[in-house]
């Protein structure tokens, strides 16, 4: 465990942006045709947390609701 967490990591060069020294999301490390898909598709996570989010909102009123009428 300690040789995957700790060794690895530093041998390894990575997929990620921002890994052995070149700047996160610059113009080389996203190309456009990727753009088209990475920019809607963190708007559509970001609506669908706002719905999981006014899901949770209605089932907490509901339950209230449900509360209030039993006593």
């Amino acid at each position: 465990m300690v040789v995957l967490l700790m060794v690895m990591p530093r041998f390894a060069g990575g997929l990620h942006p921002g890994k052995s020294g070149n700047p996160a999301f610059s113009k080389y490390d996203l190309d456009s045709s990727l753009r088209t898909v990475f920019y809607p598709a963190v708007i559509g996570f970001v609506l669908l947390g706002y719905w999981f989010y006014k899901m949770n909102e209605r089932i907490m009123i509901l339950e209230d609701k449900q509360e209030e009428n039993n006593d």
